[in-house]
């Protein structure tokens, strides 16, 4: 397993012992509750992106909700696929399709509701097709989180190039 992948499921082991990561205050979160589900979304938003990183699927199917309302949309989807078996079969295509994935978090606006968050930004994105072309691109990404069992799960997942006309 290579560094990330390890990173990964070292987090998503804390994650899932109730160990909130130490993460950033979002901006206009001032409730001690709010800030404390804010950081442990935040923490869980680092674990899929070091998941997506090391194209571990086990480490994916760690941070998923396994519901048949999960939702996946790629910044590369051509339909929306709809359910925790097709969510996992499209990252394993995904991860099949590049020698490596680099992401980044250049924005991120974390907000917690109860049993829901949502965490919109923007992700810095290259990719290495396994032809040796590289891909780069950056892309609005909308993150959907539901608190199960005291852990914060991805349900839903929509990344979106940013189209940059020609100057």
């Amino acid at each position: 397993m290579n560094r990330f992948g390890i990173v990964a499921v070292t987090s998503v082991s804390l994650l899932t012992l109730g160990v909130a990561l130490p993460a950033g205050k979002a901006v206009g979160q001032e409730k001690p509750q709010q800030t404390s589900d804010v950081e442990r979304v935040n923490a869980a938003s680092q674990v899929f992106i070091a998941a997506i990183s090391a194209r571990d699927i086990r480490a994916m199917e760690q941070v998923w909700a396994h519901e048949s309302y999960a939702t996946f949309i790629g910044p590369l989807s051509t339909t929306v696929v709809v359910g925790w078996d097709g969510v996992k079969k499209s990252w394993e295509m995904r991860f099949n399709q590049f020698d490596r994935v680099t992401i980044s978090l250049a924005e991120s606006h974390i907000h917690s509701n109860g049993k829901v968050a949502w965490a919109v930004g923007v992700e810095k994105v290259e990719l290495l097709r396994n032809d040796g072309g590289i891909l780069k691109f950056d892309a609005f990404v909308t993150n959907v989180f539901e608190e199960q069992d005291g852990r914060w799960l991805l349900v839903s997942h929509q990344a979106t190039p940013i189209f940059r006309g020609a100057k």
